[in-house]
């Protein structure tokens, strides 16, 4: 499986999906990178919430073989800082895998 310039993930949906803080679904590592930024848990809605189309940077396969969801990377400009916003919707939930600076 290589590498996409088209989203798996409608970012409608993935909005929804995190449209208040008690929503918020994350990694350890995406959290720690939403406190070396210093954001906010509503910093971090809002980042998502203010994500376009334009903003879509690649899709990508899962890295290891016995996982089958993709990850849809963002990069955007939130609050003068440079984002990578990475997703995955899975069986069981919408996450963000990764928040961090790019």
């Amino acid at each position: 499986m290589k590498e996409t310039n088209k989203p798996k993930y409608n970012l409608e949906k993935i909005k929804i999906a995190f449209d208040t803080t008690e929503k918020l679904n994350m990694t350890y590592s995406a959290m720690q990178g939403q406190y070396e930024l210093g954001f906010s848990d509503q910093d971090v809605v809002d980042a998502i919430q203010a994500l376009t189309c334009v903003d879509f940077y690649k899709s990508m396969p899962p890295k290891h073989k016995n996982y089958s969801a993709w990850h849809d990377v963002y990069k955007s400009t939130f609050k003068n800082v440079d984002l990578y916003i990475k997703f995955q919707i899975d069986k069981r939930d919408e996450i963000i895998i990764s928040f961090k600076t790019r």
